[in-house]
């Protein structure tokens, strides 16, 4: 018997020492795919991931990991795959928030709902799962409880400039512009430079027709991010409400120069110069707003107007049946009214 003993105990310790070896050496590879993650080398991590699975394939973190490279390099079925492994192995709060994230990205909605709401009964207290959930709940319309929601990201971390934000768009969409603004302003306190923070305060205050206030919060988003093509073409229109039409179109001028392909800002110029009754170049400028957006009833609609004025009646009553196919009621208006052809 001692001999058996004895002999079972030497095979016994060379796997264990082997076990341990290929364990330490997979420890080592996941902490260099950690460092060269961090680095943003990405596809160097990954090949340090993978290693350090092979040598132990139980490794939640390193899956979880690589996942978490994966979703930065957009390959997101990918990365669900090995957010799915390691939920396998361990059932995590970060894990399916990421594999969330992963979804949304693959405009799966609803799955992405899913797990934020693992993510939240796994951890009550992870402020991002709320945020991003109310984000979900933003998009399906339903801003009450988008607005629940960013409201417990807020109870979590006060300092949540983005929640705040957020929200203040969820009452925005409800009509709660008071409320919006409020949220709006707090969020610009907690972080000054979210450009878009302020260029939301400026579009409260154009609802609530205070034009010159307005102008003021779009060009503080403007000096925080001088590329803030929006915030150009918002500050244009209310300067065009405040009869300020050259100003308008020296915005507008720049949100195209920002981007080249902004069909709002075509058209909104367009606007701008029917005002000055510069119909022609008005009218090349909503043919340059249906070239890049060929559904954009309004620029129909407008162009028609500036085609009247020019006399070219048939033109102008195609492009206000056009308008109206497209679901704007004034083209189908101007088209009884106008049109006897």
């Amino acid at each position: 018997m001692k001999k058996i003993y004895l002999i079972l105990l030497v095979i016994i310790i060379p796997f264990m020492q082997v076990f341990s070896q290929d364990s330490q050496e997979a420890e080592k590879l996941y902490n260099k795919g950690i460092t060269l993650f961090e680095q943003n080398k990405y596809n160097e991590a990954i090949k340090n991931f993978d290693e350090a699975i092979k040598l132990k394939p139980d490794f939640e973190k390193a899956y979880y990991n690589r996942g978490s490279v994966n979703l930065e390099l957009k390959n997101y079925e990918t990365a669900i795959n090995d957010f799915d492994k390691a939920l396998d192995l361990n059932t995590s709060e970060k894990t399916y928030f990421s594999r969330g994230l992963a979804k949304y990205r693959m405009k799966d909605i609803h799955g992405a709902l899913e797990d934020y709401n693992s993510a939240i009964a796994s951890d009550a207290k992870y402020d991002k799962a709320y945020y991003y959930r109310g984000g979900v709940r933003f998009e399906l319309k339903e801003y009450e409880n988008a607005i629940d929601d960013y409201t417990k990201a807020i109870n979590i971390k006060p300092d949540y400039a983005y929640a705040y934000n957020d929200r203040g768009s969820a009452k925005r969409m409800l009509e709660d512009y008071k409320g919006a603004l409020e949220d709006y302003q707090k969020a610009a306190k907690l972080n000054s430079k979210l450009a878009f923070v302020f260029n939301n305060i400026g579009s409260i205050e154009k609802m609530l027709e205070n034009y010159k206030d307005a102008v003021d919060y779009y060009t503080t988003a403007i000096k925080i991010k001088p590329e803030y093509y929006i915030a150009y073409n918002n500050r244009g229109n209310v300067k065009a409400l405040l009869d300020d039409y050259n100003g308008a179109i020296a915005d507008y001028d720049k949100a195209i120069q920002l981007n080249s392909k902004y069909a709002y800002a075509y058209n909104n110029r367009g606007n701008a110069k029917h005002k000055l009754k510069n119909y022609k170049e008005a009218v090349k400028d909503y043919d340059k707003a249906i070239e890049l957006n060929p559904n954009y009833g309004y620029a129909f609609l407008n162009r028609g107007i500036s085609e009247e004025m020019l006399r070219k009646d048939k033109e102008a009553c195609e492009d206000w049946k056009k308008a109206a196919s497209l679901g704007i009621e004034t083209g189908g208006k101007y088209s009884k009214q106008l049109c006897k052809f």
